[in-house]
């Protein structure tokens, strides 16, 4: 990638990624909450001491959702930008390989 105008896309700023990250994290966080608060009920656990661990699984299972989100999506991007260096290099040697008919 020489070209001057060409330059490599960050997840934050990917169109796709960075909404589906943000997605990722939030739902993360709200599933680590709800099974914490489900698994106090029925356990009989008290209320104060069952949201704040709720609120520990909920910071917990964000952050595990996030790094996955990111991992997948770094994965994504590369086999993307890969897939397009191919593609480019496939036009450019049939371009040359291509014989001039003009006689």
């Amino acid at each position: 990638m020489a070209g001057g105008g060409e330059h490599l896309t960050s997840l934050a700023d990917h169109p796709r990624a960075a909404p589906s990250i943000r997605r990722t994290k939030a739902l993360g966080g709200l599933v680590g909450f709800g099974l914490a608060v489900l698994v106090g009920l029925q356990h009989g656990e008290p209320f104060a001491p069952m949201l704040l661990r709720a609120l520990e699984l909920g910071l917990a299972g964000n952050l595990v959702a996030w790094g996955a989100a990111v991992a997948v999506w770094k994965r994504v991007l590369a086999a993307q930008a890969t897939t397009t260096v191919r593609q480019l290099q496939e036009r450019r040697s049939a371009a040359t390989a291509t014989p001039e008919t003009a006689e």
